[in-house]
C-alpha cells in the first residue's frame, strides 16, 4: 500500500512540472522588478551644457558654442554727429529771423508813413466809406498830392508780396532756396499783376472815350488797396507767429477780409462805369474775366499746384 502511495505522489509531481516547465520562457521575457539597471537615464542636455563628445563622462563639460549664445535685442545705434549736424533746426532758426527781420521791418516803414501822412491816411479811410470823398481825392491828386498816396499804395505791395511769400510757404511752395529771393519774387509777382492792370485799364482809356472814369476807377484800386494794406498787415503778423493749429483760421479770415474789399471796389467800380455797362455788355463781362478774374486764379494756381 505504501508503494502505491509513493507510486502515485511521483505521477503528480512529474504530471505538475510538466505542466509548468512550459511557462518558464514566458516568465523569463517579462520584467523583472528586481533587475537594476547600471545607472539611471540620465535627461537630454542641450548642446551647449553637454559633456566632451565621445568621452562618456558626465563632468568633462565643454563652453557653450557661439552659436547657441543667447541673442541680445539689436540696439540701434546712435545718430552719427555728421547726420545729427543735418537737423532741420539752424533753417527753422533761419526761417524765424527773416520773419522777425521782416516784420520790424514793415512795420518800421509804416509807422513812419502814419507819422508823417497821418491826415492822407484818415482821409484813405473815409474815402473808402464814401464815394463823394473819393472823387475829392481824385480831384487833389490830379492837382499833384497823390504822392503820400503813391507810397501807402507802395507798402501795400511789400505787404502782398510778403503774403503771397507766407502763403506759398504754408502749402509747402518756395520760389528760391533764400528766403529774400523769394520775398522778391513774391513782391514782383504783387507788383507786375497791379502795374498790368493799370497799364490796361490806361490803354483802355487811351483807345475808348473814358478818360475820366477810368482815372477815377485807377484811383479807387490805390485807395482800396492801401485800406487792404493796412489789414494785410496784421495778418501777415498772425500768420509768422500763430500756433500751428490756428494757421488755418487766420486763413479763412484773410479769404473772407479780401474778398469783402475786392468785392466792395467790384461793386464802386460797377457804380462808375454803370453807363458803360449797361450799353456794352459784353465789353464789360470781357474786361472783368480778363482783368480781375484771371489774375486770381493764376495767382493760385502758382502757390497750389507749383
Amino acid at each position: 500500500m505504501q508503494t502505491l502511495r509513493n507510486t502515485t505522489g511521483g505521477l503528480l509531481v512529474i504530471a505538475a512540472l510538466a505542466i509548468l516547465l512550459p511557462l518558464f520562457p514566458f516568465a523569463q521575457g517579462g520584467s523583472n522588478p528586481f533587475d537594476l539597471s547600471p545607472r539611471l537615464s540620465l535627461p537630454d542636455v542641450e548642446e551647449d551644457t553637454a559633456t566632451a563628445p565621445g568621452t562618456g563622462n558626465p563632468f568633462d563639460l565643454v563652453a557653450p558654442s557661439k552659436a547657441s549664445a543667447p541673442s541680445k535685442p539689436a540696439v540701434k545705434p546712435s545718430a552719427r554727429p555728421e547726420e545729427s549736424a543735418k537737423a532741420p533746426a539752424p533753417l527753422q532758426n533761419t526761417y524765424r529771423t527773416f520773419l522777425l527781420i521782416t516784420n520790424i521791418l514793415l512795420l518800421l516803414l509804416l509807422t513812419i508813413l502814419l507819422t508823417i501822412f497821418r491826415g492822407q491816411a484818415s482821409k484813405a479811410y473815409r474815402a473808402f466809406l464814401n464815394d463823394n470823398l473819393l472823387s475829392q481825392l481824385q480831384r487833389e491828386r490830379e492837382a499833384g498830392g497823390g504822392i503820400p498816396y503813391y507810397l501807402f499804395y507802395a507798402y501795400f505791395l511789400i505787404s502782398a508780396g510778403f503774403f503771397i511769400f507766407l502763403l506759398a510757404s504754408h502749402y509747402g511752395q518756395s520760389f528760391s532756396g533764400n528766403h529774400w529771393i523769394s520775398l522778391l519774387y513774391c513782391i514782383g509777382i504783387a507788383v507786375a499783376l497791379f502795374l498790368g492792370k493799370h497799364l490796361l485799364l490806361g490803354f483802355l482809356a487811351y483807345v475808348f472815350p473814358i478818360n475820366k472814369e477810368m482815372a477815377l476807377y485807377n484811383f479807387t484800386i490805390i485807395v482800396f488797396s492801401i485800406i487792404l494794406g493796412f489789414f494785410l498787415t496784421i495778418i501777415n503778423l498772425l500768420l509768422a507767429y500763430a500756433p500751428n493749429e490756428a494757421i488755418q483760421g487766420v486763413l479763412y479770415s484773410a479769404y473772407a477780409g479780401i474778398g469783402a474789399i475786392y468785392l466792395f471796389r467790384s461793386l464802386r467800380g460797377l457804380f462808375i462805369g454803370n453807363r458803360f455797362a449797361l450799353f456794352h455788355k459784353f465789353h464789360f463781362l470781357l474786361y472783368i474775366c480778363t482783368v480781375e478774374i484771371a489774375p486770381v486764379l493764376v495767382l493760385v494756381k502758382l502757390i497750389l499746384f507749383s
